[in-house]
């Protein structure tokens, strides 16, 4: 595990007076203190993670894997090449054959079908245009002719001696009752209308003008009055909340933002010496298990246990050892003829 961490350099705070300067020491001396335990557990957790992804997840991971893909071939691939091969398609070869034939079949049908209704439309065509010529229009020619046409004429007659009464009425009656109303309605609006200026005199001169006066003699004045003694309590009672309250609040406010300025630095150094701590902790760890355990287990390796396998019974010796492959006796070997030597 590569514990080395990258620390970016951090400017210091050389602001803030005694204040900072009384609260920065013991605020990272306890971020320090229970920082510490806290980034060792983590640094172990993260090698402990890391070591059973490696050792037990990512190959339970492989033959997860490997399992389904091979339960998916037997399972799903191997039988669906099978069915198509063996079953749906020479099902569909032998329904499109039998589709064919039952295409041709129906279209020498439908052909002869065709044939016999052509025929037998020309000749109903033939007999309806006939029945339809002597039962409908001809007697439709005849009673236009001897019937609708008189009734027309008188229908006629009656509407024009209908609107000559009605244009007699119009003259007569309507207009003169007209011109009637309409002197009746000018009078009732002159009417109206002097009844309006009487009730709107009255309402200027007994509401309207005793209303500005009382506005502007009485009540704009009081309302100034009122107005300034307000904004006069305002201000007092905003200077004594200013004094009595926001100030308090702002210096208690600029100290508990010092107090938790510093305390997140604190805890930001505090978790980089944490850092470093527990790599110098690991490092030692990690070099007295080497010379501990790892050292002794290699040195009696090298120094027993490889001495005494080359004397087991049956094992096989290298070459250039006792008893390998370099102490056989080599095979003579046989000096090449030339062309033209002798037997």
């Amino acid at each position: 595990m590569d514990l080395e961490k990258r620390t970016e350099p951090v400017a210091d705070r050389r602001d803030g007076g005694c204040l900072v300067a009384a609260v920065r020491l013991p605020v990272r001396l306890v971020a320090l203190v229970v920082v510490l335990p806290l980034r060792m557990l983590w640094d172990l957790a993260v090698v402990a993670g890391r070591s059973v992804r490696t050792a037990v997840l990512a190959p339970l991971w492989r033959g997860f894997v490997r399992a389904v893909t091979w339960l998916g071939r037997a399972l799903l691939v191997t039988p669906a090449r099978w069915l198509y091969r063996w079953v749906l398609a020479p099902a569909g070869r032998g329904a499109a054959w039998v589709l064919r034939g039952t295409g041709a079949g129906l279209a020498r049908i439908l052909g002869g079908v065709w044939w016999v209704l052509r025929g037998t439309g020309r000749g109903v065509a033939v007999a309806v245009v006939r029945l339809v010529r002597w039962l409908l229009l001809a007697p439709a020619a005849l009673a236009y002719r001897w019937a609708l046409t008189p009734v027309g004429h008188a229908l006629r007659w009656l509407g024009h001696r209908f609107l000559d009464g009605a244009r007699w009425l119009y003259r007569r009656a309507l207009t003169p009752l007209g011109h009637a109303g309409r002197r009746l309605a000018r009078g009732a609006w002159a009417v109206l209308r002097a009844l309006g200026a009487a009730v709107a005199w009255l309402v200027r001169w007994l509401v309207v003008v005793p209303a500005v006066a009382l506005h502007r003699w009485v009540l704009e004045p009081l309302g100034r009055g009122v107005a300034r003694t307000l904004r006069r309590a305002a201000a007092v009672v905003g200077r004594l909340l200013r004094w009595l309250v926001v100030v308090p609040l702002a210096a208690v406010g600029r100290v508990l933002a010092v107090v938790a300025r510093e305390a997140g630095e604190a805890l930001g150094h505090a978790w980089r010496i944490a850092g470093r701590i527990s790599l110098v902790l690991g490092r030692f760890l990690a070099t007295l298990l080497r010379w501990i355990f790892v050292e002794p287990v290699r040195l009696a390796f090298r120094a027993v246990l490889a001495p005494a396998g080359r004397f087991v019974p049956g094992r096989r010796a290298a070459p250039g050892r006792p008893g390998g492959a370099g102490d056989r006796p080599r095979r003579r070997e046989r000096p090449r003829r030339r062309p033209g030597d002798g037997p």
